[in-house]
């Protein structure tokens, strides 16, 4: 087997010019910085097919980004474009393959980085250009799929979350007569406990009063004695699923803190979310809470912890002196309009649906993310060949 060529062999690298700060919410471009997703700003300096590198990273977990168009890039972040003869998807799906290595190599305590030197000698693969080409088009259709399916379930909360608030924000849900509520002259009557007008006879109730909410362990506490184990939910699970990181838990610890696909968690500390569960059995760690409700669909309050997902983040950075957190009196301090019971139930049937396509499709988004993992080193490495 021929000598792999490095990084620098098949790329021309440069850097950022900018201070991550100039990043502007509202901007029209992307802005990569050392974040695992891009900022915007309003200015670009690149127009071009690249691959984008995190140079820094307080725990050495790195970033790799492919990007074709406009975008501007932070002082500390690569940027990659293909020498002739090579395939910068294939350098794109090499880097993924090293960023375990690159994280034992970078330099730094308090903050790791990477260094151009340790950049431009990363060997690369051996492969021919035609083959590199192969392999690329096997990886790349997997991360299409990977993106339709995540694109799908977008649209999908989207549309269900419009639907909510069309029928319990705006309060313009089917009449009698199937006309909207609202907007066709329904009676409405003020609530000064909410401040606003809510349709005559309508009850309200806090996001305590709705839900009950179920607190995780500290796993650390219940480590796996044999081979059977639980993943760990922690908040890093919530936002990138299962890995080989994730920890471990004994399959014996309380039932209440098993979380199940559907299942409703709000991480209330550090990163406040609120997510529909759907990457399988777990168990649930301190810091965030499974919801549920003896009397209400789970679409209900679901919806009605987004709506106050926004204000929880504010009030938390307020709060903020080592980590930002909300308290169960903001729980109960935080007041929502309850509907009918049989209201609730009939727009739960509609949104149902969907949530149920959404968990499917991310069912199947986490296979062939498997499938992708375990092809990626057998084809770069040449255990696995295509013709």
């Amino acid at each position: 087997m021929s000598s792999p060529y490095t990084l620098e062999e098949a790329c021309e690298i440069r850097t950022g010019k900018l201070d991550a700060n100039e990043a502007n919410l509202g901007g029209r471009y992307p802005f990569f910085t050392c974040s695992s997703e891009p900022s915007r700003i309003d200015h670009f300096a690149f127009d071009q097919s690249a691959v984008l590198v995190a140079g820094n990273n307080a725990q050495g977990n790195f970033h790799v980004q492919r990007y074709i168009g406009k975008f501007n890039a932070y002082q500390r972040t690569y940027v990659l474009s293909a020498k002739p003869g090579f395939e910068l998807d294939y350098v794109f799906y090499a880097l993924k393959l090293a960023l375990r290595s690159l994280k034992e190599q970078a330099q730094g305590s308090q903050t790791k980085f990477l260094t151009m030197p340790l950049l431009t000698s990363l060997p690369v693969g051996t492969h021919s250009s035609s083959d590199q080409t192969k392999i690329s088009a096997v990886l790349s259709a997997l991360d299409a799929k990977i993106d339709l399916n995540n694109r799908i379930n977008a649209e999908l909360e989207s549309l269900a979350k419009t639907i909510y608030d069309y029928w319990f924000v705006q309060f313009d849900f089917p009449d009698a007569n199937g006309r909207p509520f609202k907007t066709s002259g329904g009676k409405m009557a003020y609530n000064p406990t909410l401040k606003r007008e809510i349709p005559a006879g309508w009850e309200f109730g806090s996001l305590w009063s709705i839900a009950q909410y179920t607190n995780g362990l500290a796993m650390q506490k219940y480590r796996p004695q044999g081979d059977d184990y639980l993943p760990v939910i922690k908040i890093k699970e919530m936002s990138d699923g299962f890995s080989p990181d994730t920890e471990r838990a004994s399959p014996s610890i309380p039932s209440k803190v098993i979380v199940e696909d559907g299942d409703v968690l709000f991480s209330w500390s550090a990163t406040l979310a609120v997510q529909i569960w759907s990457c399988g059995r777990g168990a649930l760690n301190q810091h965030i809470f499974k919801v549920t409700s003896k009397k209400y669909p789970r679409s209900f309050f679901y919806f009605e912890l987004l709506n106050y997902l926004d204000h929880f983040k504010m009030m938390a950075e307020k709060r903020k002196t080592t980590m930002g957190h909300i308290t169960l009196d903001h729980l109960r301090q935080s007041f929502v309009v309850t509907p009918p019971l049989p209201l609730i139930q009939r727009l739960e049937q509609i949104v149902l649906p969907m949530f149920d396509q959404q968990l499917g499709l991310n069912q199947q988004t986490l296979e062939l993310i498997k499938l992708r993992d375990w092809l990626l080193p057998l084809l770069m490495n040449g255990q696995v060949q295509v013709r």
